[in-house]
């Protein structure tokens, strides 16, 4: 399940492109998709029982004390402070993999959006799934255990402690809406390969069952040029055993969510908003009202910004330990902030020129260089305002079940 392919084209566009100045209509819209604050979302307290449900470092306690002293070294080395730059807006799209609704579960895909009305970009920063994570409170795991220990507040807690990221807010939107959604956009247009369409029918077939339809109906039929539904826009996302594995895969997730970018931005207003009224409720997310209008009145001028990728950890950045990803953070801090501030510090100067944008080519050899591969066996925002804090949840009708479990009251 990889739900980012949908979000970028949901949020972005449909919240900040397509209806800017409609104002009450923008105002409907909202309501109808699902705001949790995350004063509602606590922490999972039996932790030996998610403890079953994450994967394992494959480091032993020796190793783990070693790597957490060298990165705290390399922290120290790189000098970066959390940034606070109100020019730029950074939302965290999530991805979760969960089989039923009794934990949060894994954040297998996790891309920050940051908007910089400096330098005029909208920057998609993906961060890999097995990236090494000192959550609070639980230890180092990969990155993705955090939403399961937390739902996304801890996510957003860990990302920002581990990597200096300040996230605004986040999204989420669930595994059978993201089907949905596909489906509600008319589809989206991509080239596939015959081993790709030999792994994305296995998916299909294990998704369609699970939700008690035919697979039949949904398997791609040739390679080539397709116009994917939503199994297939589905299954083609969570391919991992053809090519570059785990790499490969976040590739595929870029290249669906431009597509996805690219066919909603060709919709007149009216069109647009025939299509958010059916799509917002399939949405959790922790923006503020006050937050989502204040983008909307900016949807024009957003509308324009050159939109690049890159990826977390970064080609030459980062060494492989048993199961983890651990980034160089010494090199690997200051390129973030560069990447989304044009600053390697605090985020407060800008640098000219920067046009980054991650290659599609894929290492190769047995140095740092090279992309693992990944294992097979599971495919499986701090800084919101008081006004957020004290919002209602909307309880939309036909949205799927939201992912916090545990949400109080």
């Amino acid at each position: 399940m990889k739900t980012l392919l949908i979000i970028l084209g949901i949020i972005i566009v449909l919240l900040l492109l397509g209806l800017g100045g409609a104002y009450f209509m923008a105002r409907n819209f909202y309501a109808k998709a699902n705001y949790v604050a995350d004063s509602k979302i606590t922490e999972n307290t039996d932790s030996a029982a998610i403890a079953q449900q994450v994967e394992s470092t494959g480091l032993t306690d020796s190793e783990t004390t070693e790597i957490q002293a060298q990165v705290a070294d390399q922290e120290a080395a790189a000098g970066v402070t959390l940034p606070d730059d109100k020019d730029v807006y950074n939302l965290l799209l999530v991805g979760v993999d969960r089989r039923d609704s009794s934990w949060y579960g894994n954040s297998d895909s996790m891309i920050v959006i940051s908007i910089n009305k400096t330098t005029k970009k909208i920057t998609m920063l993906s961060l890999m799934r097995d990236l090494y994570a000192d959550i609070p409170g639980h230890g180092v795991h990969k990155l993705n255990a955090a939403c399961a220990y937390g739902g996304c507040p801890l996510l957003v807690r860990t990302i920002e402690d581990n990597y200096k990221i300040p996230i605004d807010n986040y999204a989420w939107v669930d595994f059978n809406g993201m089907i949905k959604i596909v489906d509600i956009i008319g589809g989206i247009n991509g080239n596939i390969s015959d081993e790709e369409m030999a792994s994305a029918n296995n998916y299909i077939k294990e998704m369609a069952e699970l939700n008690g339809e035919n697979p039949e109906q949904y398997y791609f039929i040739h390679s080539g040029e397709v116009s994917m539904n939503g199994y297939q826009a589905v299954g083609y996302a969570r391919i991992r055993n053809v090519g570059n594995s785990d790499y490969g895969r976040t590739e595929r997730q870029r290249i669906v969510l431009t597509q996805i970018i690219n066919k909603v931005r060709a919709r007149n207003i009216g069109e647009i908003s025939q299509l958010a009224g059916k799509i917002l409720p399939y949405i959790t997310h922790n923006i503020p009202e006050s937050t989502y209008m204040s983008l909307m009145t900016q949807s024009l001028a957003i509308s324009k910004y050159e939109v690049i990728s890159d990826r977390v950890p970064y080609d030459g950045l980062y060494t492989i330990k048993n199961e983890i990803l651990i980034p160089d953070f010494a090199q690997t801090l200051p390129k973030i902030q560069e990447d989304l501030y044009g600053t390697s510090g605090s985020g407060t100067a800008v640098l000219s020129g920067i046009t980054d944008t991650q290659s599609t080519s894929q290492s190769t050899g047995t140095s740092p260089l090279a992309a693992p591969t990944m294992p097979e066996n599971s495919d499986s925002g701090s800084s919101s305002s008081s006004e957020a804090e004290s919002q209602t949840t909307n309880e939309p009708a036909i949205t799927p079940a939201p992912p916090w479990s545990w949400v109080n009251g």
